[in-house]
C-alpha cells in the first residue's frame, strides 16, 4: 500500500490524538458519489494507493446499486491481489496493562 500523507485539521503526529469528529462528519455530509469519481477512487485503490477521508466518505455515501456493486467488485479484486485465495483474520491487540487494571478493579468491587 502506498502512503501519501494528507493534510487534515489535526496533524497526524506520533502519540497524539488526530481524529476530528467535525471534520469527518463534514466529509460524510459533503461527499458526492458520482459515477466517474467513484470509478476513479476504485481505480486508485486497485493501484494500491491509500484512500483519503474524502474518498472513503464518497464510497460510503454511494447509493446507486450499480456503483455499490462496482465498489464491492473492486474490493474483492483488491483483496485477491493483496491476500490471494486465503482468509485472513485480524484481531485487536492490546499492549499494556491499563485494560487489565480497569477490569480487575471492576471485578473486585
Amino acid at each position: 500500500m502506498k502512503f501519501e500523507p494528507e493534510k487534515y485539521v489535526i496533524p497526524d503526529e506520533q502519540q497524539k490524538p488526530f481524529i476530528n469528529v467535525a471534520e469527518i462528519e463534514d466529509f460524510l455530509r459533503n461527499a458526492k458519489p458520482g459515477k466517474s469519481i467513484v470509478r476513479e477512487i476504485i481505480s486508485k485503490s486497485l493501484d494500491k494507493h491509500r484512500l483519503n477521508l474524502r474518498e472513503v466518505a464518497t464510497l460510503i455515501n454511494a447509493d446507486d446499486r450499480d456503483l455499490i456493486d462496482e465498489i464491492k467488485e473492486g474490493a474483492s479484486t483488491l483483496k485477491k491481489a493483496v491476500y490471494g485465495n486465503r482468509i485472513v483474520l485480524f484481531a485487536p491487540l492490546y499492549v499494556g496493562n491499563k485494560c487489565i487494571t480497569a477490569v480487575s478493579t471492576a471485578a473486585s468491587g
